[in-house]
């Protein structure tokens, strides 16, 4: 597996090291697993070892649990003297509960919430930014919502901390608890997702101290710490709480592509970054727009308030309105001139045209630029507005291919959905890198693969959220998956066959990868579920200028004949170069093709003898309709690949059908004389998408869809290789 880009869960590493005489943090350690959180029911702690004193920063995406009123709990404190009276405690509170109100403190300086105008709320995911490092700071965000931030200079009632250079209590923090003079206080229960500790450098900038995401290891749960590389268990009695197991990422892919708005029954789709929109914000964008009528939001969100007279707040950091990019920060939207180009041909290269758009809000820069193809950066000019500072852009989380807007009643909506392929996008606030998202193709702990991001800060899988109308529900099938970067090496799980895939006879179409050339072998079982006119089932030809001779190759096609311009019958046939074929039956008679009945072919197309055989299958028994044997001189190479359900035409899908496919094998001609068989497909359950797919049992490969959609599948189910996994190459 690539492990180029974050590590994944590995193999446990020997050799423990105790920071305290507890021995519950070990060295050079990885988990057995990652977590989504790991919770403390208010007898737990971990002491982080980093010592509480002047120029920390920390950054806690956390949840409370539990009744929060009349409570006092620290998350991550320190506290000197903490048996003195309250006012006379010196302490380092970088994030604490009093009474459902936030409370931190410096020095001998604390701080509730300014007017009562915020209070914590039980079981909703949180995130508490404190920074001491120049002035008291705090922003506290609450699902998605920013509702309260203050900034204040330190307390310096007492000369010894006067100033930021003074304040050390020789004590450490501890995680889950407050440490008051070295005995762990004020326990809360709590849930972790993530928690990072920085303490500021001689260069100005901010050295990362501890990085805590929520692990499992022997059975035993804590916090892995990905900057040091150890693990730490409660050092009180009792143990933390292991939230769900993370999905695993099996490969990285290059590209992941959302469905249109409104098709394929897979509209607003979107994922939540968790990042809560704010001034200070970078972000890059590295995506392909798929199409682009109204408003499409790539990366952003909105506060809509409800009440008539405000201006909602804004933030779109990667967005647009038809042809042209927008960016809006605050109430003040801007408008671009340059254009978005989309595919005009819905089966073209979707990857022609990449876009990487680059935001920048920290302030005094509010910049936004633009490459096309990696060519040079274009600014977006912003009407001439001056931005001067971003406290308050907006209200909300942001999402990537939607918005997410928040309303009075306490909703939480997508809107705009985008239909796009996104290659990576990555989110700063200021120069601490948030989100690093890679698509990849993961699994669950039932083992069923879908395609998700993976951040590789957090090193966790953002799974693809599908619902309209306020809803959301997570969802497997969640977008198409690009070619892989390189193989998929751990087995998704046994495939389940199908009976068959349909076609859409639009768009879909199946890359067989085996060139349209003499020497080529078809057998298929399918059904035709219309009857096209002079259309190919598996097919590929070139386009000549000049006359109407068209070099083609259809193994298994249509062909229709005429009574004065009036369509009479359509006959199984197969074309080569620009001639066509049907097969006959004894009394030299081609048969007709009907519709929603199932036929069995056999066709050969080499130089000399070239022949189509046909059965068809009528109250659960096979009659033979015919064979055609032609004698042909000709030697017809195209050297571009068949295609199923459509023909290929100088490598660009064309002349969709409508049809079934049961089975398919295809032989090829060897120097010998001989007929080798490279592919054998069979219809199986996608491990991907869930839908239909097909599965060469010769390559061990799934050929999917290479249109817009997954195609479509029933019937019966059964195992395809009973008792053995496949392996997915």
């Amino acid at each position: 597996m690539n492990t180029t880009i974050g590590k994944f869960c590995a193999v446990a590493a020997t050799g423990i090291f105790a920071l305290s005489a507890k021995a519950e943090t070990v060295q050079d350690a990885e988990p057995d697993a990652l977590l989504e959180y790991v919770e403390a029911t208010g007898s737990q702690y971990i002491d982080t070892g980093v010592n509480a004193e002047t120029g920390l920063k920390a950054r806690c995406d956390l949840e409370w649990r539990g009744t929060l009123s009349n409570k006092d709990w620290a998350f991550l404190n320190a506290c000197k003297d903490a048996d003195l009276v309250a006012d006379k405690r010196t302490r380092v509170f970088l994030c604490h509960l009093n009474s459902e109100k936030p409370f931190f403190g410096y020095g001998l300086k604390s701080r509730g919430n300014p007017g009562n105008s915020f209070k914590f709320v039980s079981g909703k995911r949180c995130e508490v930014l404190c920074d001491i490092s120049d002035s008291s700071s705090i922003e506290l965000y609450q699902n998605g919502k920013k509702t309260f931030s203050a900034r204040e200079p330190t307390d310096t009632s007492r000369a010894e901390y006067s100033s930021f250079e003074n304040v050390n209590l020789g004590l450490n923090l501890y995680l889950f608890a407050g440490n008051g003079d070295g005995t762990a206080r004020w326990h809360c229960q709590a849930r972790l997702y993530e928690v990072k500790i920085f303490k500021k450098n001689g260069d100005g900038g901010f050295d990362l101290l501890r990085h805590y995401l929520p692990c499992i290891k022997n059975g035993r749960a804590g916090v892995y710490d990905k900057a040091n590389g150890t693990i730490s268990y409660s050092f009180s009695g009792t143990e933390l709480v292991a939230g769900p197991v993370l999905d695993k990422p099996l490969d990285f892919v290059k590209w992941l592509k959302s469905a249109e708005k409104n098709k394929d029954d897979r509209a607003e789709q979107w994922f939540n970054t968790w990042v809560w929109g704010k001034g200070g914000l970078k972000s890059e964008v590295d995506v392909g727009v798929c199409e682009y009528s109204g408003d499409r939001c790539i990366l952003g969100c909105r506060g809509d308030l409800g009440n008539t007279g405000e201006t909602p707040t804004r933030l779109y950091m990667a967005y647009h309105y038809e042809k042209a990019f927008r960016y809006a920060y605050g109430t003040l939207p801007a408008k671009s001139e340059i254009n978005v180009v989309a595919p005009t041909n819905n089966n073209s290269n979707l990857l022609e045209t990449r876009y990487l758009i680059k935001s920048d809000l920290r302030d005094g820069y509010q910049s936004v630029t633009v490459s096309k193809n990696g060519g040079v950066p274009v600014e977006l000019h912003k009407d001439g507005q001056s931005y001067l500072t971003g406290e308050n852009a907006t209200t909300n989380t942001l999402f990537l291919l939607a918005i997410d807007r928040f309303a009075n009643n306490g909703s939480v909506s997508a809107t705009c959905p985008s239909s796009c392929i996104v290659y990576r996008t990555k989110i700063w606030d200021g120069d601490e890198l948030l989100r690093d998202f890679v698509p990849v193709v993961a699994t669950n702990s039932s083992g069923v693969a879908y395609i998700g991001l993976y951040d590789t800060v957090a090193q966790r899988i953002q799974r693809c959220v599908l619902g309209q109308s306020g809803s959301a529900e997570f969802s497997d099938i969640a977008s198409q998956a690009g070619g892989t970067t390189n193989t998929w090496r751990t087995a998704v799980q046994p495939a389940t066959r199908i009976e068959y895939v349909d076609s859409d006879g639009a768009y879909d179409y199946v890359d067989l990868g085996v060139p349209a050339n003499a020497g080529i072998e078809m057998e298929a079982t399918m059904d035709w579920l219309t009857i096209p006119a002079e259309r190919a089932f598996v097919g590929a030809r070139h386009i000549v200028t000049a006359g109407s001779d068209t070099p083609r190759i259809f193994p298994y096609s249509t062909y229709s004949t005429y009574t004065n311009d009036v369509l009479a019958e359509t006959q199984h046939a197969y074309h080569y170069k620009n001639s066509r074929y049907t097969a006959r039956d004894s009394a030299n008679k081609a048969p007709s093709i009907e519709k929603n009945v199932t036929y069995k072919v056999l066709s050969r197309i080499e130089k000399g003898l070239q022949q189509i055989t046909v059965w068809e299958r009528k109250n659960g028994a096979w009659k033979y309709l015919g064979t055609r044997l032609i004698n042909a001189s000709d030697d017809v190479n195209l050297n571009i690949p068949l295609y199923l359900f459509a023909v290929n035409e100088d490598d660009a899908a064309k002349y969709f059908v409508k049809a079934r496919c049961r089975t398919l094998k295809l032989r090829v001609k060897q120097e010998n004389g001989s007929y080798r068989l490279v592919r054998d497909f069979v219809p199986v359950k996608d491990p991907v998408t869930g839908g239909g797919v097909l599965w060469d049992k010769m390559t061990e490969t799934y050929f999917r869809n290479s249109g817009k959609y997954g195609l479509a599948s029933g019937g019966w189910e059964r195992p395809l290789f009973v008792g053995t996994q496949i392996s997915i190459r």
